[in-house]
């Protein structure tokens, strides 16, 4: 597998205490740390904000929510209905946003600004600010932005219009403002000092942000969108500049999912699982990434499948059949269990899944997501590929077409994957290949497929779902502004709440500690916002396209098409992928 040259090392050392305080009451405690130096070091205050937004974005809360609303976690799905109210749930993440995290950034920009020594680093600084406040108003809606790091005890929220004015200016000024042979920080969690990878991560998080904001501020993510497109050599270009953050093979730096799920192995029933619905899309075109991307089920199911004979061609007429059984070695599980719906007064004797045991599913792969210094990606040379291609399409300009973006992009992720063949023959396949589409692959329930449309946003969304696994939030975002992966929601998701299924949230709300702390902004945001609950939607949010009762009344069915035609459509697609089969009967 290709190394990325710019991954961050989070260094446990001691002057990460200034990023780890612990608060108890309003924003005023946010600004008396008695960890404190005199005058911390921007190196000191970034390397806090950078390992606190690693822990965070991209291990507790990825695992806990973003995996799960981006359907790449099955199995855990269970686990957000109830969450989302308890504190401290949401209320210790609120927190460490702005404790652990933007207190240190604004700190280096409030002491360093007037200091012409310092510039490059004040313009990092309010990079990481961007990028830490375009995941919190994506995930929470309107929040304390103008205030919130000051000494007042009580702050209002900022609309999310007037935050993405705001963070989008300063990374237009910092994509700008560095300069490659100015300041550096001494000692860059990120780049090692690589001013040139902070401008590009400037820009390239700049037109992330635009596209994702398109649909419900179209004028303001034109405006940038257009300027960053003018410029294509400003953003990364190649997989050796793809941006991650990087946990270490100390004890103190372990990545999040080791410590819980590999250090100290938790319980089948928690742990994370592929999703069904991945997987089914992975299967359909017969992609080679989900070996790199999943683990072989320990304990793999076996299936019966109707397929070609071996030796039959298509010029046969009838084609000669034949059933075999084999093993599946790569098998989802579905987001909610099993369980289907009351009104589709299914048989669940029919469920091939029923009481199936959790080693016959897929886990996320060890190496990749499971490693003690796993990286967690920001942005990848596809997924701006794919976003190139968006970009193309909404007309702010490019100098490649959107059908070439499309298909670098693809090239890119299975580089960044290590898969060195088969590109070629996956880019023709129908609903793959641009222009055509594809019926694909019947859910569990019948209620969905795996096929693609000929919509060229159509497969672009499709081929950033089907890379960035493990971005949860990334991919979290793009199916509230699209609404265009094929996803169901979590059936049977927690009966201790009392419901048959939960639609993906659309945002995550308020901690509860704000309703004593600061309750006259969190008044004025629930009210701006139309409530406060996991179903308001944001107005970066495409319009949901079901009502709450579509789901109860589709012509569901326990069906067997997800799991058919694993390797192909004929006996000789098994024997070219090497799998051990058993002739059951001759049809």
């Amino acid at each position: 597998m290709k190394k990325n040259k710019y991954i961050s090392k989070v260094f446990f050392v001691a002057f990460l205490a200034i990023a780890m305080f612990s608060c108890t009451d309003g924003f005023e405690d946010m600004n008396e740390n008695p960890n404190n130096f005199n005058v911390a070091t921007p190196e000191a205050l970034l390397a806090g904000a950078v390992k606190s937004t690693v822990d965070l974005v991209g291990g507790e809360m990825n695992d806990q929510m973003y995996n799960n609303y981006a359907s790449y976690y099955g199995g855990k799905g269970g686990q957000f209905p109830k969450f989302f109210y308890t504190d401290p749930g949401v209320d210790q993440y609120w927190r460490r946003f702005y404790v652990n995290i933007l207190k240190n950034t604004q700190e280096i920009i409030d002491n360093y600004s007037d200091d012409p020594k310092y510039a490059n680093r004040v313009h990092i600084a309010k990079i990481w600010k961007s990028y830490v406040y375009s995941v919190l108003v994506s995930t929470f809606g309107p929040v304390p932005y103008v205030d919130a790091l000051g000494s007042n005890t009580t702050t209002t929220y900022t609309s999310e219009e007037d935050i993405y004015i705001a963070i989008l200016d300063m990374l237009k000024a910092a994509g700008e403002g560095i300069t490659v042979t100015g300041d550096k920080l001494t000692t860059d969690p990120v780049f090692n000092g690589n001013n040139l990878m902070w401008k590009k991560f400037a820009n390239t998080l700049r037109l992330k942000i635009a596209l994702r904001i398109s649909e419900g501020f179209p004028t303001l993510a034109q405006n940038h969108g257009v300027e960053v497109m003018a410029n294509e050599a400003g953003l990364i270009s190649s997989n050796t500049e793809n941006i991650a953050m990087k946990w270490e093979t100390i004890l103190e730096n372990w990545s999040f999912n080791y410590k819980r799920y590999v250090n100290v192995p938790a319980q089948e029933d928690v742990v994370p699982f592929v999703n069904f619905h991945y997987i089914l899309n992975m299967k359909t075109y017969y992609d080679p990434r989900l070996k790199v991307v999943a683990e072989p089920s320990t304990n793999p199911i076996t299936i019966n499948d109707t397929l070609f004979k071996s030796g039959s061609t298509i010029l046969d007429n009838p084609r000669q059949r034949v059933i075999v059984q084999y093993k599946l070695p790569y098998f989802g599980r579905p987001i909610g269990g099993t369980v289907s719906l009351s009104d589709w007064n299914l048989n669940p004797s029919n469920n091939i899944l029923n009481g199936i045991a959790n080693n016959r599913y897929s886990k996320p792969s060890k190496l990749l997501f499971m490693a003690q210094d796993m990286k967690f990606y920001i942005a990848t040379y596809a997924e701006l590929n794919f976003m190139l291609a968006e970009a193309k399409l909404k007309g702010w300009g490019g100098s490649r077409t959107a059908e070439q973006y499309y298909y670098a992009g693809i090239d890119a992720s299975f580089q960044q994957y290590g898969v060195s063949s088969g590109v070629a023959v996956y880019k023709a396949r129908d609903g793959v290949k641009w222009g055509t589409s594809s019926i694909g692959d019947r859910d569990l329930f019948g209620i969905v497929t795996s096929g693609i449309s000929a919509d060229p946003m159509d497969k672009i969304a499709r081929q950033l779902w089907l890379t960035s696994y493990n971005q949860g939030h990334d991919v979290w975002c793009l199916q509230k502004r699209t609404r265009l992966l094929p996803l169901i929601p979590n059936f049977s998701p927690d009966r201790s709440v009392g419901v048959e299924y939960v639609d993906i949230p659309e945002r995550m709300v308020y901690p509860i500690s704000e309703i004593g702390l600061n309750n006259a902004g969190y008044l004025a945001a629930i009210q701006a916002l139309g409530g406060n609950l996991m179903s308001t939607p944001l107005r970066m949010n495409k319009a949901p396209l079901f009502t709450s009762n579509y789901w109860n009344s589709l012509p569901a069915e326990f069906n067997q098409e997800f799991a058919r035609k694993f390797y192909g459509d004929s006996e000789d697609d098994l024997r070219t992928a090497g799998i051990t089969y058993t002739l059951i009967r001759i049809l």
